[in-house]
Order: structure tokens, then sequence, then C-alpha cells
């Protein structure tokens, strides 16, 4: 089953495009997931924001559980602009695959360009443009998007923080115990 917003354009151009929807992808209003010449993949429980475009003309995969936000763009391809005398749009195009990983969230307006890869649970940041490759568990932002966190630094901190007030408390009722006369153990 996939959940279907309003104004929803799949497209998949037949004899070239591939398009593979997980079970319960969200697919939200106006959003357009196209697979021109390549081959689009979403894995099961992604969610896409409204007016997200993404563009395939080679080989483009969205992991499992992703949050891709409102007015987010992806694409594998890029127009080629060596040619001063020929317009851009007759010069074609370059690809290179897209990969975004399981769990990753894509914030508001963010933006992923061909060739890059997003490691799993990364998180991109509003108005950011991925240019390469973003390591799993990071946090991004800016254009080009840099690495400003790692998601897996803090929650060892939040885990020892966890770990310290649960001591605390132990060592607290221990010591209320012990005021009162009871057993400390």
């Amino acid at each position: 089953m996939v959940f279907l917003g309003r104004r929803v354009e799949l497209e998949a151009r037949p004899g070239y495009g591939r398009l593979i929807l997980g079970s319960f992808v969200h697919i939200g209003n106006d959003t357009a997931l196209r697979s021109h010449e390549g081959t689009l993949r979403v894995g099961e429980k992604t969610v896409f924001g409204r007016d997200t475009i993404v563009n395939s003309y080679l080989d483009v995969e969205i992991g499992p559980g992703a949050l891709i936000s409102d007015f987010v763009y992806i694409a594998d391809f890029d127009h080629r602009t060596e040619d001063l005398h020929r317009p851009i749009k007759d010069q074609g195009i370059v690809k290179a695959p897209v990969r975004i990983g399981a769990g990753c969230w894509l914030g508001v307006k963010a933006t992923v360009l061909r060739g890059c890869v997003v490691g799993d649970g990364a998180v991109v940041g509003a108005n950011s443009v991925v240019t390469r490759h973003v390591p799993p568990y990071a946090v991004v932002a800016g254009a080009p998007a840099r690495v400003i966190a790692d998601r897996q630094a803090a929650a060892a901190v939040a885990e020892r923080t966890r770990e310290a007030l649960d001591d605390i408390g132990v060592k607290t009722a221990r010591a209320a115990r012990a005021h009162a006369g009871e057993s400390a153990d």
C-alpha cells in the first residue's frame, strides 16, 4: 500500500524508466517522482513532504524510513556547460547515481546533487546543498553542505548522561534510606 497526496506525479518513461515504491510509502501533495531513463527506488515507510521533486536519468535509491521534507530536490544528472557556443540545453547531461540511506532526514528545501551518497541516519539541514558524500549519522548544513555534528557522538553523550542521572537517583535513594536508618541496599 502506498499513500498518495493530491496532484502527485509518478512518472516512469515507458521502455526506459523504472519506479519502484516500497510498502507504506507516503507521498505528499504536489510531489513528483520521475524516472526518465533510469531507476528510482524508494524503500518502505519513506515519507515525502509536499512539492518535492526527484529526477532519475540513471539510478536514485532512497532507503527505508527516510524523511524527505517539503520542497526537496534530488537529481542524479546535471547539464553539460563546456561548449560556450552552444546553448546549455543542447549540450546533453552527465549522470551519476544518488543514494539516500535508511532513516535519513532531508530538511526543507534541501538539494542532493548527482553522484552523492547520504549515509544511513544522516540529517541534511534546511536549505542545504549536498555536493559530496555525507557520512552515516552525520548532521550537515550549508551550501555546500558541511558536517556540523555527529549523531553517534551525541547519542553516546546522551547515554552517558542517562547513566549518570540513573546513578544519581540510586545514590540519592540509598542516602535517603541511610538517613532514615534503613539498610543502605
